[in-house]
């Protein structure tokens, strides 16, 4: 099984800085929409435009599958 590994506090902190910035910028609240900014966030190397993309096509596709239940 694999490790995580442990982030410092300065890198905690930068990323918790880029997850409220994009909270705001698209007018998130929760819990749940920071997690989602993390995972997307730890899988494209915290590159604010790139997370930016996948959270928009992640929300419309959210609401899509709400419209359709």
């Amino acid at each position: 099984m694999a490790e995580k590994e442990k982030l410092s506090k300065e890198e905690k902190a930068a990323q918790n800085a880029v997850i409220k910035e994009i909270m705001a910028d698209f007018g998130l609240e929760g819990v749940t929409k920071k997690r989602l900014i993390r995972f997307i966030g730890n899988n494209e190397n915290w590159d604010t435009r790139m997370i930016g993309y996948r959270l928009k096509r992640a929300l419309i596709a959210e609401t899509y599958a709400a419209k359709k239940h």
